[in-house]
C-alpha cells in the first residue's frame, strides 16, 4: 500500500465520519434548526421557522449527494480508476447538488441572513470540483488520444 492509498484511506475515513455527522444532524435537525432560528436568527414566527426547517433538511440532502458521490469517487480511486469518465460523471453530480445546496441556500437566505454565507460557500466548492472536472476531462481525452496512436 503507497502513499496515495493512504491518503485515500484517510480521506474515505473522514467522508464516513461526515456521513455519521450528516446523519447526527438530521436526527436532531428539528432541535439544531430551533437553535438557530430563536439564537442565531431571532425568529420566532412558527411558519418562518418550519421553512427554515425545510431548508435545513433540503440542504442535508445534498449533503448526503456530495458525499456518496465522494465516497464512490474514492473507492474508484483505490482501485486505481482514476482518469476515468465515470469519475467525471461523479464530479458532475457532486457540482449539481453543490449547486443545489446553493440553491436552497438562496432561499433560506431570505429567512436568515446566514444561508447566504452557506450559498457562497456551496458555490466556490461547486466550482472548484467543476474545475477538477474539467482537468479530469482533459486528461481522460489526452489518454485517449495517447492509447490510440501507440
Amino acid at each position: 500500500m503507497g502513499y496515495n492509498n493512504g491518503i485515500i484511506r484517510w480521506t474515505k475515513i473522514a467522508t464516513i465520519m461526515f456521513i455519521g455527522i450528516t446523519l447526527v444532524g438530521d436526527i436532531f435537525g428539528i432541535v439544531i434548526t430551533k437553535y438557530i432560528a430563536l439564537v442565531w436568527a431571532g425568529i420566532t414566527e412558527i411558519e418562518k421557522f418550519a421553512a427554515l426547517a425545510v431548508v435545513y433538511y433540503l440542504g442535508t440532502v445534498g449533503a448526503y449527494v456530495v458525499l456518496f458521490s465522494l465516497l464512490k469517487l474514492l473507492s474508484n480511486m483505490s482501485k486505481d480508476k482514476v482518469f476515468d469518465r465515470q469519475n467525471t460523471k461523479l464530479m458532475a453530480i457532486i457540482t449539481a447538488a453543490l449547486v443545489g445546496i446553493a440553491v436552497d441556500c438562496t432561499v433560506g437566505g431570505f429567512i436568515w441572513f446566514g444561508c447566504w454565507e452557506l450559498t457562497i460557500l456551496a458555490l466556490f466548492m461547486g466550482l472548484v470540483v467543476m474545475s477538477v472536472k474539467v482537468v479530469f476531462d482533459k486528461a481522460i481525452t489526452m489518454k485517449e488520444e495517447m492509447d490510440l496512436t501507440i
